[in-house]
Protein backbone atom coordinates (compact mmCIF):
# COMPACT_ATOMS: atom_id res chain seq x y z
CA UNK A 1 0.00 0.00 0.00
CA UNK A 2 1.46 3.47 -1.31
CA UNK A 3 1.74 6.43 1.28
CA UNK A 4 -1.61 7.97 -0.83
CA UNK A 5 -3.39 5.11 -0.09
CA UNK A 6 -2.63 4.48 3.64
CA UNK A 7 -3.65 8.07 3.92
CA UNK A 8 -6.62 7.56 2.23
CA UNK A 9 -7.49 5.31 4.22
CA UNK A 10 -6.78 6.60 7.47
CA UNK A 11 -8.61 9.74 6.64
CA UNK A 12 -11.91 7.31 5.60
CA UNK A 13 -11.71 6.23 9.16
CA UNK A 14 -11.29 9.41 10.95
CA UNK A 15 -14.13 10.57 9.47
CA UNK A 16 -16.36 7.25 9.99
CA UNK A 17 -15.34 7.67 14.06
CA UNK A 18 -16.17 11.38 14.02
CA UNK A 19 -19.51 10.74 12.30
CA UNK A 20 -20.80 7.94 14.48
CA UNK A 21 -19.36 10.21 17.53
CA UNK A 22 -21.35 12.95 17.35
CA UNK A 23 -23.78 11.72 14.87
CA UNK A 24 -25.03 8.73 16.72
CA UNK A 25 -24.10 5.32 16.61
CA UNK A 26 -24.28 3.14 13.33
CA UNK A 27 -27.61 1.18 13.12
CA UNK A 28 -26.14 -2.14 12.95
CA UNK A 29 -27.53 -4.99 14.61
CA UNK A 30 -25.45 -7.76 16.33
CA UNK A 31 -26.80 -10.23 13.33
CA UNK A 32 -25.98 -7.69 10.36
CA UNK A 33 -22.73 -6.50 9.25
CA UNK A 34 -20.69 -3.50 10.24
CA UNK A 35 -18.68 -3.28 6.98
CA UNK A 36 -21.19 -3.46 5.09
CA UNK A 37 -22.83 -0.35 6.60
CA UNK A 38 -19.23 0.71 6.33
CA UNK A 39 -18.95 0.30 2.77
CA UNK A 40 -22.32 1.78 1.76
CA UNK A 41 -21.54 4.96 3.76
CA UNK A 42 -18.23 5.38 2.40
CA UNK A 43 -20.05 4.85 -1.13
CA UNK A 44 -21.92 7.64 -0.21
CA UNK A 45 -19.36 10.17 1.02
CA UNK A 46 -17.26 9.32 -1.97
CA UNK A 47 -20.68 10.70 -4.28
CA UNK A 48 -21.80 13.63 -2.86
CA UNK A 49 -18.43 14.63 -1.87
CA UNK A 50 -19.27 16.78 1.06
CA UNK A 51 -17.36 19.75 2.11
CA UNK A 52 -18.03 20.21 5.66
CA UNK A 53 -19.20 18.40 8.37
CA UNK A 54 -22.89 19.48 7.62
CA UNK A 55 -22.59 18.04 4.51
CA UNK A 56 -21.21 14.94 6.51
CA UNK A 57 -23.81 14.24 8.51
CA UNK A 58 -26.67 14.75 6.31
CA UNK A 59 -24.68 11.99 4.33
CA UNK A 60 -24.54 9.60 7.30
CA UNK A 61 -28.55 9.65 8.03
CA UNK A 62 -29.28 9.42 3.81
CA UNK A 63 -26.49 5.68 4.80
CA UNK A 64 -29.03 5.27 8.25
CA UNK A 65 -32.12 5.53 6.12
CA UNK A 66 -30.73 3.28 3.22
CA UNK A 67 -30.01 0.72 5.31
CA UNK A 68 -33.19 0.53 7.43
CA UNK A 69 -34.85 0.23 3.94
CA UNK A 70 -32.19 -2.56 3.62
CA UNK A 71 -33.40 -3.64 6.36
CA UNK A 72 -37.01 -3.76 6.21
CA UNK A 73 -37.26 -5.23 2.68
CA UNK A 74 -34.94 -8.30 3.95
CA UNK A 75 -37.19 -9.29 7.01
CA UNK A 76 -40.05 -9.21 4.66
CA UNK A 77 -38.68 -12.32 3.21
CA UNK A 78 -37.68 -13.58 5.96
CA UNK A 79 -40.91 -13.32 7.57
CA UNK A 80 -42.54 -15.71 4.81
CA UNK A 81 -39.45 -17.97 5.19
CA UNK A 82 -39.67 -17.86 9.18
CA UNK A 83 -43.68 -19.07 9.44
CA UNK A 84 -42.92 -21.85 6.72
CA UNK A 85 -40.23 -23.17 8.75
CA UNK A 86 -42.31 -23.22 11.72
CA UNK A 87 -44.97 -24.96 9.60
CA UNK A 88 -42.26 -27.29 8.87
CA UNK A 89 -41.30 -28.18 12.33
CA UNK A 90 -44.79 -28.12 13.77
CA UNK A 91 -45.45 -30.85 11.58
CA UNK A 92 -42.18 -32.55 12.35
CA UNK A 93 -43.01 -32.44 15.72
CA UNK A 94 -46.66 -33.82 15.16
CA UNK A 95 -45.15 -36.74 12.93
CA UNK A 96 -42.36 -37.72 16.19
CA UNK A 97 -44.76 -37.85 18.67
CA UNK A 98 -46.95 -39.84 16.85
CA UNK A 99 -44.44 -42.19 16.10
CA UNK A 100 -42.75 -42.58 19.80
CA UNK A 101 -46.46 -43.01 20.75
CA UNK A 102 -46.61 -46.24 17.98
CA UNK A 103 -42.96 -46.84 19.75
CA UNK A 104 -43.93 -47.01 22.96
CA UNK A 105 -46.89 -49.16 22.27
CA UNK A 106 -44.99 -51.62 20.52
CA UNK A 107 -42.66 -51.82 23.19
CA UNK A 108 -45.43 -52.18 25.78
CA UNK A 109 -46.94 -55.48 23.57
CA UNK A 110 -43.85 -57.31 23.15
CA UNK A 111 -43.09 -57.00 26.94
CA UNK A 112 -46.00 -58.65 27.44
CA UNK A 113 -45.42 -61.65 24.89
CA UNK A 114 -42.08 -61.83 26.97
CA UNK A 115 -39.71 -59.71 24.40
CA UNK A 116 -37.53 -56.60 25.15
CA UNK A 117 -37.73 -54.24 22.47
CA UNK A 118 -34.98 -51.06 23.06
CA UNK A 119 -36.31 -47.77 21.97
CA UNK A 120 -33.49 -46.42 19.73
CA UNK A 121 -34.75 -49.66 17.95
CA UNK A 122 -38.97 -49.08 18.05
CA UNK A 123 -37.46 -45.42 17.07
CA UNK A 124 -35.11 -46.65 13.96
CA UNK A 125 -35.97 -44.46 10.88
CA UNK A 126 -38.24 -41.61 12.76
CA UNK A 127 -35.21 -39.48 13.09
CA UNK A 128 -34.23 -39.15 9.50
CA UNK A 129 -37.95 -38.84 8.52
CA UNK A 130 -37.88 -35.73 10.50
CA UNK A 131 -34.93 -33.91 8.89
CA UNK A 132 -35.90 -34.64 5.47
CA UNK A 133 -39.18 -33.25 6.74
CA UNK A 134 -37.17 -30.03 7.73
CA UNK A 135 -34.93 -29.57 4.92
CA UNK A 136 -37.29 -30.27 2.21
CA UNK A 137 -37.90 -27.19 -0.17
CA UNK A 138 -41.09 -24.95 -0.68
CA UNK A 139 -43.20 -25.14 -2.58
CA UNK A 140 -45.20 -21.76 -3.84
CA UNK A 141 -48.74 -22.84 -2.25
CA UNK A 142 -46.66 -23.24 1.20
CA UNK A 143 -45.19 -19.61 0.72
CA UNK A 144 -48.29 -18.51 -0.04
CA UNK A 145 -49.81 -20.08 3.01
CA UNK A 146 -46.58 -18.84 5.46
CA UNK A 147 -47.88 -15.06 4.00
CA UNK A 148 -51.34 -15.81 4.91
CA UNK A 149 -50.62 -16.11 8.47
CA UNK A 150 -47.98 -13.44 8.94
CA UNK A 151 -50.22 -10.92 6.69
CA UNK A 152 -50.55 -8.41 9.26
CA UNK A 153 -47.11 -8.71 10.67
CA UNK A 154 -46.18 -8.53 7.00
CA UNK A 155 -48.49 -5.13 6.50
CA UNK A 156 -46.50 -3.71 9.30
CA UNK A 157 -43.59 -4.18 7.51
CA UNK A 158 -44.30 -2.42 4.74
CA UNK A 159 -45.42 0.92 6.82
CA UNK A 160 -42.37 1.00 8.35
CA UNK A 161 -40.45 0.65 4.71
CA UNK A 162 -42.73 3.60 3.27
CA UNK A 163 -41.62 5.58 6.49
CA UNK A 164 -38.11 4.61 5.82
CA UNK A 165 -38.45 5.93 2.41
CA UNK A 166 -40.14 9.20 3.01
CA UNK A 167 -37.78 9.91 5.95
CA UNK A 168 -34.66 8.79 3.15
CA UNK A 169 -36.50 11.39 0.45
CA UNK A 170 -36.87 14.00 2.96
CA UNK A 171 -33.25 14.17 3.60
CA UNK A 172 -32.13 13.78 -0.58
CA UNK A 173 -33.83 16.72 -0.15
CA UNK A 174 -32.08 18.52 2.23
CA UNK A 175 -29.29 17.76 0.32
CA UNK A 176 -30.19 19.05 -2.43
CA UNK A 177 -31.32 22.47 -0.68
CA UNK A 178 -27.87 22.85 0.99
CA UNK A 179 -26.27 21.88 -2.19
CA UNK A 180 -23.25 24.66 -1.50
CA UNK A 181 -21.92 22.10 1.16
CA UNK A 182 -21.37 19.63 -1.63
CA UNK A 183 -18.44 19.57 -3.89
CA UNK A 184 -20.31 19.07 -7.55
CA UNK A 185 -19.46 15.80 -9.50
CA UNK A 186 -16.18 15.91 -11.53
CA UNK A 187 -17.24 16.60 -14.99
CA UNK A 188 -15.26 15.27 -18.47
CA UNK A 189 -13.76 18.64 -18.93
CA UNK A 190 -12.20 18.56 -15.38
CA UNK A 191 -11.15 15.06 -15.55
CA UNK A 192 -9.27 15.81 -18.43
CA UNK A 193 -7.88 18.72 -16.92
CA UNK A 194 -6.46 17.26 -14.53
CA UNK A 195 -4.90 14.51 -16.55
CA UNK A 196 -3.19 17.35 -18.47
CA UNK A 197 -1.93 18.85 -15.43
CA UNK A 198 -0.67 15.66 -13.38
CA UNK A 199 1.47 14.70 -16.96
CA UNK A 200 1.70 17.06 -19.70
CA UNK A 201 0.17 19.84 -18.52
CA UNK A 202 3.20 21.79 -17.66
CA UNK A 203 4.53 21.81 -20.93
CA UNK A 204 1.27 22.34 -22.43
CA UNK A 205 1.06 25.37 -20.24
CA UNK A 206 4.71 26.69 -21.06
CA UNK A 207 4.09 26.08 -24.79
CA UNK A 208 0.41 28.07 -24.63
CA UNK A 209 1.85 30.65 -22.80
CA UNK A 210 5.01 30.91 -25.68
CA UNK A 211 2.71 30.92 -28.44
CA UNK A 212 0.30 33.60 -26.64
CA UNK A 213 3.30 35.57 -26.41
CA UNK A 214 4.48 35.86 -29.61
CA UNK A 215 2.55 37.78 -32.17
CA UNK A 216 1.76 36.19 -35.05
CA UNK A 217 2.10 37.31 -38.92
CA UNK A 218 -0.78 38.60 -40.09
CA UNK A 219 -1.42 37.87 -44.17
CA UNK A 220 -0.84 41.30 -46.30
CA UNK A 221 -4.01 42.98 -47.08
CA UNK A 222 -3.32 43.98 -50.54
CA UNK A 223 -1.84 42.19 -53.34
CA UNK A 224 1.69 42.01 -54.14
CA UNK A 225 3.20 42.77 -57.25
CA UNK A 226 3.59 38.97 -58.26
CA UNK A 227 -0.48 39.30 -57.89
CA UNK A 228 -0.35 37.15 -54.92
CA UNK A 229 -2.31 38.10 -51.60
Amino acid sequence: MTDVQQHAKNSTAATLARLERLSGRFPVLSSENRQHYEELLICLLEHYRPRNFLGERLIKYLADEEWETSRYKRHKILLIERRFRARLAFQAYREEAAKENKAALANKLAEHRGQFVLPEEALEGVVAEVDAMLLRPAEELEHARALEVGIVYFEHLDRLLNTAIVRRNAILAEIDRYDYSFDPAPTLTALVEEVHESGYGPQCKAQASEAHGKELPLPPLVPNQEGNA
